[in-house]
């Protein structure tokens, strides 16, 4: 159950930070669990937002372009690894020196070196290039620092990713968004663009002024730089889009398998000081003890940030309408804080195996291997585990989890130093024995 107070810390974020409306939602594993609206979605401010409005979402497109090109790898239309030239040639063009380490993985993580934008004053204007004028200005986008030596947000390599996801697919970017992602998952009111039965839907921007009060913000499509941020969607449709990032399906998924959700979450790159990791499309945040992933984004009128725990299986989604904001980055990690830390949800493990068979508890005991290296097999939470044993300080093959294959007494061990080996407990008159990387584990009762 939600904790209460949750509301008023809601509340208290709208007056606190100036937003004039607000759509916010918790996600708990694969439901939204909590919902509301604060504030004024209209101009008049007759109208207060809920889960349905719609708003634009910015650089959290950036996530939905990172798995498109995930899928397509997945499908074995591409490696992370290629040179962005091998499938947009124009970047190449009339270049003197090297550019193969401007790679597809290098530009998902913000490390390639590019420039934040193209060659052109888009941001002044808001007179966002064409696709046929983004690519046109391919030539002059330049790598101004060392590939992997630092993290460097750069629009411009998402732009141009979104054009490799519609080389490869043979189809416009938007086309394969809508087939492969937003339809398959239910996300039904999201897309690059709004039909006029959504127009009513949609929160006005506002842009702060420096005395206080707002204008309404310009409306400026992205064009060929769509891929980066154009999307506009709600917290009903981003609870879908949470919810996915906490699936464990090796492959049945219709979108992106577990294992490949697990490479997109994984680090590519960390700060010195290990607060901040850049992922696949996505960014990774410490605060204490707890990692959080998320995702922020903002264009004049909008601010918006999703967030997620993977152990607690816990998002936070915050849309507002108004931009510049310092960000909602902070506000989302409160607010995750506030219900970790009132108990809800608990911690679960990801990937939960088969309980372990009726006759497990046979084989629980303290076991010991060459030099007195011990473990205790337990059977706790209905697995059968390893952890340390209360002989010793040390434990070499523990903490982990063993999945049962079917066979029996057989098992694949799931996290640690022997992660994918299998375990076989073999009966002796002593007990049970099983072998792991090299050691040979023996019951010792007499301990």
């Amino acid at each position: 159950m939600i904790p209460t107070g949750l509301d008023q810390k809601v509340s208290d974020l709208l007056r606190r930070e100036r937003l004039p409306g607000l759509s916010a939602g918790i996600v708990h594993d694969q439901q939204l669990v909590w919902s509301a609206g604060f504030g004024a979605a209209d101009w008049e401010g007759s109208v207060a937002p809920d889960a349905s409005t719609l708003y634009r979402v910015a650089s959290i497109t950036k996530t939905f372009t990172a798995s498109a090109i995930l899928k397509l790898r997945d499908a074995g239309r591409l490696s992370l690894d290629d040179p962005l030239h091998a499938y947009l040639p124009e970047f190449g063009k009339g270049r003197e020196r090297s550019i193969e380490h401007v790679t597809l993985r290098r530009m998902l993580s913000h490390h390639a070196g590019l420039t934040t934008e193209a060659p052109l004053p888009y941001w002044d204007s808001l007179d966002f290039p064409a696709r046929d004028v983004l690519l046109g200005e391919l030539p002059g986008v330049e790598t101004v620092i060392s590939p992997d030596s630092a993290f460097k947000y750069s629009n411009v390599a998402y732009g141009m990713l979104g054009e490799v996801v519609t080389r490869v697919a043979g189809v416009p970017y938007e086309e394969y968004l809508l087939s492969e992602i937003l339809a398959p998952l239910g996300m039904s009111s999201s897309g690059l663009r709004l039909a006029p039965e959504q127009q009513d839907r949609l929160a006005v921007g506002r842009i702060p002024l420096p005395g206080g009060g707002f204008e309404r913000a310009p409306h400026a499509a992205l064009g060929g730089l769509g891929p980066c941020g154009q999307l506009y969607s709600s917290v009903e449709d981003l609870a879908r889009w949470i919810a996915l990032q906490f699936r464990t399906a090796p492959s049945d998924e219709p979108v992106l398998a577990g294992a490949t959700l697990d490479e997109m979450h994984r680090p590519q790159y960390l700060e010195p000081d290990w607060s901040v990791a850049y992922c696949l499309g996505w960014r990774a945040t410490r605060t204490g003890d707890h990692i959080y992933h998320g995702h922020g984004g903002g264009l004049p009128g909008f601010a918006s940030y999703v967030l997620f725990s993977r152990p607690y299986r816990l998002g936070v989604i915050l849309l507002s309408n108004v931009w510049p904001h310092p960000g909602l980055l902070g506000a989302a990690t409160d607010i995750a804080e506030f219900l970790i830390e009132s108990g809800w949800p608990v911690h679960t493990e990801p990937d939960p195996a088969a309980p372990a068979p009726p006759d497990a508890s046979l084989v629980v005991g303290l076991y010991q291997a060459q030099s007195r290296i011990y473990v205790s097999v337990t059977l706790r939470e209905g697995r059968l585990r390893l952890e340390k044993a209360a002989t010793s300080d040390f434990v070499l093959h523990g903490p982990a989890v063993l999945d049962p294959t079917g066979v029996e007494r057989e098992y694949v061990v799931r996290n640690g130093r022997g992660a994918g080996e299998r375990v076989r407990f073999t009966e002796t008159p002593e007990g049970f024995e099983f072998e792991l990387g090299g050691f040979v584990y023996r019951s010792c009762p007499w301990l």
